[in-house]
């Protein structure tokens, strides 16, 4: 595999800032173009492995050279304003700019694709890794997922101009639709990101632990949230019991909870609402300490 890796590279995981940024992605139509953009954009010199589509940002493990994989971007970006624009949502994306992050081994291939397949679920405790839609993540090991998709060619053209927002049609044959966007499988290459895995066991485990890993590519990245609550809740018990004899971050007094506190947010990016609910702080506590 490594011998693959580096015959098949450069990977690189492009994303927008996370932080900071207005929502861009406000109903399921947007999300759904969000998806549908990708898939035209694309051309043979990018391979996309993984995707995800937040609210108000985009992750990609792509396979090209770096002048391919920004101009692939670019042309998203363009074509998500122009969407944007004709809706009549007014956003401002002259901060929405790709960031293009060299991914240099094996392991950390690994790491990002299930980084990115992890992202809806640990934004929102309404989703589960193989529930989020816009994202990669419900088709990894999923094979359930991938049924009931309708050709691109056999759809009616009224629905491939509403699909597409454009009137170029022409389209790979090998794409397909499913519930309104460009099915993912289709144009990203799940099978093959699959198969930078042991096994469907090793990806399993990848998706559940190494808590640590995810917090450096967070870091990296300048996501905002990298860690459910229970995952973090899980890591703050551990650190309560190994740094001040406690076994809940509740028994903590009130010094070391403001020591557990900046911990959290330099060790694992937590946001102001984890800190202030694990840790019983008052809002003003957490405001003054994290502006």
């Amino acid at each position: 595999m490594e011998y693959m890796f580096r015959r098949q590279g450069p990977f690189w995981h492009l994303c927008t800032p996370g932080t900071n940024q207005e929502i861009f992605f406000r109903d399921d139509d947007d999300y759904r173009f969000g998806i549908t953009s990708a898939a035209i954009c694309l051309n043979d010199s990018v391979r996309i492995y993984a995707l995800a589509v937040m609210s108000n940002h985009l992750h990609d493990i792509l396979a090209g050279e770096a002048g391919d994989c920004l101009a692939f971007f670019e042309r998203r970006k363009k074509m998500l304003k122009k969407y944007l624009d004709s809706k009549g949502t007014a956003v401002d994306m002259r901060e929405f700019n790709g960031k293009l992050i060299p991914i240099e081994n094996l392991d950390a291939l690994r790491t990002e694709i299930v980084y990115v397949n992890r992202n809806g679920y640990v934004a929102s405790p309404k989703y589960t890794p193989f529930s989020y839609p816009w994202s990669t993540g419900m088709y990894y090991f999923n094979p359930a997922s991938w049924e009931g998709a309708l050709d691109y060619s056999g759809i009616p053209y009224k629905e491939k101009r509403n699909l597409t927002h454009s009137r170029i049609l022409d389209l790979p044959p090998t794409y397909q639709v499913k519930d309104g966007a460009i099915h993912i499988p289709s144009f990203v290459r799940v099978k093959e990101g699959e198969g930078w895995f042991r096994d469907a066991h090793q990806y399993f485990n990848l998706l559940s632990r190494k808590r640590e890993a995810y917090g450096e590519v967070a870091k990296r990245l300048g996501d905002e949230v990298f860690l459910t609550d229970n995952e973090l809740f899980d890591a703050v018990c551990s650190h309560c019991r190994s740094r001040f004899g406690q076994s809940r971050p509740s028994a903590l007094s009130p010094n070391d909870k403001v020591s557990m506190a900046v911990l959290m947010k330099q060790e694992y990016n937590a946001s102001n609402g984890q800190i202030r609910r694990m840790l019983r702080l008052d809002d003003r506590v957490v405001r003054e300490l994290f502006p």
